[in-house]
């Protein structure tokens, strides 16, 4: 049942309830009233008949022979002074003598006075044998009457007969009927219009509501483009249609910025991919060239040794070693200049990964404020809160990669730099055989001294193009693992672009 139905419902079934309990004891109330007032009067009218009995037949009342008398004057079948009581007053009027009726204006239903039938059991035992007045409703030759029952009373103050006026109670019925059919017929037209009043101000009330539920249902389907309309009443419902007017607007911010920084996250992803590929390829054309110079290095080693044998050729085997230490000092400046390369590419993936680290903070941070604004939306925000906990797991996750990267290119960085000082150590030493060489030519006869030191040289520099070559491997590898975090980072962006797709903003 809807919420308005329900409101116009609880009314009516309130007004109906408290119009039972008034009708209830309205005509309560009536019928108390209406009975006082008539045994009020009945009472009147009692003491009226007395009055005029008094002033018609002076004297005390007695039982003489079987009679009743008042004064000298036989009141058994004297039917003139009760039909004259009657007429006044209006009541059914009767004398008993004893509890036996012997004047009375009541009459049965074939239209013959009721005389010589008994008063009831009540009235016997409250009038006859206890003196006092009853005063309440009776039976009365077969009718219900409101009546007033005294007693007699003789000269020594004995009751010897009672004094009777009645008013039949369909008077009092019919009255209460009326009243009853009158006030039904009030409350409901009352009840008819309450209703139509309820339904109107229920229906300007529940309007709001209805236009809430229905911008609530598309925001659900993930249209967060809807407006809210303006609600004019200050109450509560109008305090939430801008409370959710402002949950919309704050959604729709959220998600925009989370998709605009999840396309900034694929860029620098692809970007990161490519320079890490890059360097992966530089890397191996790098091994590729230390590998030939330590074949050079090799080659230089053999023909030391094949001097130090054998001076007479050394004259020629210093020239050859010559040729072959200048073309190693060329060969050892262009891997300076890689080398200078590899450092320089390290560098920059390090500002990237400062990117990329700034982004997954935003990111964490989108995230964070979008788990809040979730939590505020309650029910409607579920949703909402699972896609900020997958961006927010995202953010860490490429967090983590970044920390692992930087490490690994901190490392590689390090590696470089021994790399360098060792290619400069190489270099010097190349600058030293070349003086040996000259000085070879002069002193032929130091040729084995100087073949010694060559071969230390050759030794030294055989290790350094040996840790040389282990950086360049480790650069590669590095570069290669760059790439694959990348390439995780790039498809969990897509998969973030995806979920923000699933909202209209614009």
């Amino acid at each position: 049942m809807k919420f308005k139905y329900k409101i116009v419902a609880l009314f009516v079934a309130a007004i109906v309830f408290i119009n039972l309990g008034i009708g209830v004891y309205a005509v309560n109330s009536m019928q108390q009233k209406v009975l006082g007032a008539a045994q009020e009067k009945l009472l009147s009218d009692a003491a009226l008949g007395n009055a005029l009995i008094e002033q018609q037949f002076p004297g005390d009342w007695s039982v003489n022979n079987g009679s009743l008398y008042k004064g000298s004057i036989k009141m058994n079948d004297n039917f003139e002074i009760v039909d004259k009581i009657g007429e006044l007053t209006g009541d059914t009027v009767t004398i008993f003598q004893g509890s036996t009726r012997v004047s009375t204006n009541v009459k049965d239903a074939e239209g013959t006075r009721a005389t010589n039938t008994q008063a009831t059991d009540i009235v016997k035992e409250t009038v006859l044998n206890n003196g006092k007045t009853y005063i309440g409703k009776a039976n009365v030759v077969g009718i219900w009457n409101q009546t007033v029952y005294q007693p007699i009373r003789n000269a020594d103050g004995d009751v010897i007969g009672i004094w009777y006026v009645g008013i039949p109670n369909t008077i009092y019925d019919r009255l209460a009927a009326d009243f009853r059919n009158m006030l039904i017929l009030f409350s409901v037209v009352a009840m008819m219009l309450a209703s139509i009043v309820i339904w109107i101000i229920t229906d300007r009330m529940t309007k709001p509501l209805v236009m809430l539920e229905n911008v609530t249902n598309k925001v659900a389907q993930g249209d967060l483009t809807q407006k809210v309309e303006v609600v004019k009443s200050k109450d509560e419902i109008g305090a939430l249609a801008s409370a959710f007017e402002r949950m919309i607007g704050n959604m729709r911010s959220s998600l925009t910025r989370i998709a605009n920084s999840s396309e900034e996250v694929t860029m620098g992803a692809q970007n990161i991919s490519t320079a890490s590929t890059s360097l992966s390829i530089g890397g191996t054309e790098q091994a590729s060239s230390i590998e030939e110079l330590t074949a050079s290095i090799n080659e230089i080693y053999e023909q030391t040794r094949v001097n130090g044998e054998s001076v007479e050729d050394a004259i020629d085997l210093v020239g050859s070693a010559q040729i072959k230490v200048t073309s190693g000092d060329q060969e050892m400046q262009k891997m300076l200049l890689c080398m200078d390369d590899i450092n320089e590419s390290s560098r920059n993936i390090g500002k990237i990964i400062k990117v990329i680290d700034e982004i997954a903070f935003q990111t964490n941070v989108l995230a964070l404020n979008a788990s809040v604004e979730a939590a505020r939306a309650g029910e409607h925000g579920k949703g909402f809160a699972v896609v900020a906990g997958e961006v927010r797991n995202l953010s860490i996750r490429t967090t983590d990669a970044v920390k692992q990267t930087s490490s690994l290119i901190e490392a590689s960085g390090k590696n470089v730099k021994i790399g360098i000082e060792v290619a400069n150590r190489m270099s010097e030493a190349l600058e030293e055989i070349k003086s040996s060489m000259k000085a070879v030519k002069n002193r032929i006869e130091t040729v084995g001294k100087a073949s010694e030191m060559q071969t230390q040289s050759i030794h030294e520099i055989n290790s350094g193009i040996n840790i040389i070559a282990g950086v360049v491997h480790t650069n590669s590898a590095t570069s290669e693992q760059t790439a694959a975090a990348s390439e995780e980072l790039f498809n969990q962006a897509e998969i973030l672009k995806k979920q923000t797709s699933q909202f209209k903003l614009q």
